[in-house]
């Protein structure tokens, strides 16, 4: 709705309908294991750490959003959601650098790479 109304600019690509998938992997994970996702990435961000707040004010352009209002839909991080990406299969490489990353520090966790549809 708020798309609509013109509150949240640029693309915004819901999460409507693939909630039962998250929620199915999210309750595979454990603390500390990073993800990254594709261009639909809201229901991720929640799921993954963040806040309704947060992701809310970088998709209205607010300075209290995860990257400060300037990166909108697609750039919503936490400490470990390392965001979407508008290129299909873009965040693949990332996600192997995150998986690379703890195995460099003898680390147990995973990196959770969505592909999202189409890839």
């Amino acid at each position: 709705k708020q798309w609509y109304q013109r509150r949240v600019r640029g693309f915004c690509h819901t999460t409507c309908g693939e909630e039962a998938v998250y929620v199915g992997i999210e309750a595979a994970l454990s603390t500390g294991d990073l993800m990254i996702g594709s261009y639909r990435c809201h229901g991720l961000a929640l799921m993954h750490g963040g806040n309704l707040f947060d992701i809310m004010s970088e998709m209205t352009g607010r300075t209290t959003g995860s990257s400060g209002g300037k990166g909108g839909s697609m750039h919503l991080y936490t400490d470990t959601f390392f965001g979407g990406n508008g290129i299909v299969g873009a965040q693949v490489p990332l996600g192997v650098g995150l998986a690379l990353k703890l195995k460099y520090q003898n680390n147990k966790n995973v990196s959770v790479v969505f592909f999202g549809d189409g890839a």
